[in-house]
């Protein structure tokens, strides 16, 4: 049933890229057009029903490697064999990481786009090919995307999405539910009169020369009528190739059949003409989302707000770690000792005795010459999220996608020190609610410390990376 349900999924995906494209698949054989020359090897990323590696086929290509992951690649099989392109196509079922081509290509095109910018993994996807199968000065098809922002006015999507939470089934009330909805980005298609501000760029994504994975952007904008906000709107300007771009701009999306992204506040707000709006985005490869934005009016703050997709997953920190791990080398730790028989039982910790349960302890002491200086106060680095849920927390660098598990100890001491106390404030503190010496205290909490500062989760208060 999953099976048949994910075919139909592909199925309906590839008739919305196919059809009612506005002018998208138009722009695009323009684009191919003007940088595909006669005897060129293609490498289309994502290929799905083929069409772009038959439009390169027809500006001159003689070999096109079509890069499916999925079992779309079957689609484009069936679509291009009754094409005069067939002999031509070579298609790869396959993530792009794990392809190896005989040849090195001269152009790369693809066509992974999402509602603000890239599909999750797609940024990794075009740097990989990019850097291990593009010739020195081949082309990219897109080139570069412009990411844009404004507050928002979407009273009926804001109720479909996010109110809906506020109800009662059969005297079940849902608002507990309510944080994780808005803990998303959703999709909509949105009208200028809509945006209570004009879109504003926020950062470029350059494909030839981007080296991280990492999209920071930010930008203050100011009302221009009264409304009530409910959230942000995110929106696209791709160049594909010289002049020739396509969008996803409320108002001017004629070149796309995308929509929008909106990126909802926890509560709507009424704001007036003349507010200022400072909007900030981060991104870790379109998987984790934040978005912060603050609203002042008379150079008074009115209201705030800061979301996380991280804190959308309907899973344990646990899980939610794991699904960061996708692609990438392990980063995940869980408190505890670092080898089996290296803790005695009097190094456990465990909660005073309104609850005995033992805990585990925190790793063991690494060499100190390998430790950074943590004597100092810390706090946490401006590019990490965290989420905490039963007691356990996971941790995620945005900048560097590093994510660190911590169990109910270390999130507590976690959570003391995001509060910008020293260490030694944090081990007077734990010596009270944990029954454990204090040498023993310490040095495990130096551990986990210098651990957090080796990955960038804490960093010095003086720190400019903080």
């Amino acid at each position: 049933m999953w099976e048949l349900m994910s075919h139909l999924d592909l199925l309906q995906y590839h008739a919305f890229c196919l059809t009612n494209t506005g002018t998208r698949l138009t722009q695009y054989e323009r684009a191919i057009a003007a940088v595909v020359r006669q005897g060129d090897v293609v490498l289309d990323l994502g290929t799905g029903s083929g069409l772009l590696a038959v439009l390169a086929c027809r500006a001159g290509a003689r070999r096109v490697y079509a890069i499916e992951a999925s079992d779309a690649v079957q689609m484009g099989t069936l679509l291009t064999s009754t094409t005069e392109f067939a002999e031509r196509i070579e298609f790869v079922h396959a993530t792009s990481q794990k392809v190896a081509l005989s040849e090195q290509v001269d152009v790369i095109v693809g066509d992974i786009h999402d509602t603000f910018g890239f599909q999750p993994g797609g940024l990794a996807s075009i740097m990989d090919v990019r850097d291990r199968l593009l010739k020195p000065g081949g082309t990219l098809i897109p080139q570069a995307t412009e990411l844009m922002i404004a507050p928002l006015e979407a009273a009926a999507l804001y109720a479909r999405e996010i109110d809906v939470w506020n109800g009662c089934v059969h005297g079940v009330g849902l608002s507990s539910i309510r944080p994780f909805a808005v803990s998303h980005v959703h999709p909509g298609r949105f009208d200028s009169d809509q945006l209570l501000s004009p879109a504003a760029a926020i950062g470029t994504l350059d494909l030839a020369r981007a080296t991280s994975l990492h999209f920071s952007g930010s930008a203050v904008t100011t009302i221009h009528r009264d409304g009530i906000a409910h959230g942000l709107c995110g929106c696209f300007v791709t160049t594909l190739a010289g002049d020739i771009r396509m969008g996803n701009v409320p108002g001017d999306s004629s070149t796309t059949n995308f929509a929008q992204a909106f990126f909802p506040f926890d509560q709507s707000v009424p704001v007036a003409a003349g507010d200022e709006v400072s909007i900030s985005i981060d991104s870790h490869d379109g998987h984790i989302a934040r978005w912060r934005a603050a609203i002042s009016r008379g150079g008074q703050r009115h209201a705030q707000f800061d979301h996380s997709t991280l804190n959308g997953l309907l899973v344990s920190p646990a899980s939610a770690a794991s699904r960061l791990r996708r692609g990438k080398p392990s980063q995940l730790r869980t408190l505890g000792p670092s080898r089996p028989g290296t803790v005695e039982p009097s190094h456990r910790l465990t909660i005073a005795p309104s609850n005995p349960r033992p805990l585990e302890p925190l790793p063991s002491v690494l060499p100190s010459s390998a430790m950074p200086d943590v004597s100092g106060r810390l706090r946490v680095h401006r590019s990490v999220l965290s989420r905490e849920l039963a007691g356990e927390t996971v941790l995620l660098n945005l900048e560097s996608g590093v994510y660190y598990g911590l169990d109910a100890v270390g999130t507590r001491a976690w959570n003391l020190l995001a509060e910008e106390r020293t260490l030694a404030d944090v081990c007077t503190i734990m010596l009270e609610e944990f029954e454990v010496t204090h040498d023993t205290l310490q040095q495990d909490l130096t551990t986990l410390v210098r651990e957090l500062c080796e990955k960038q989760l804490l960093v010095p208060v003086s720190s400019e990376l903080s």
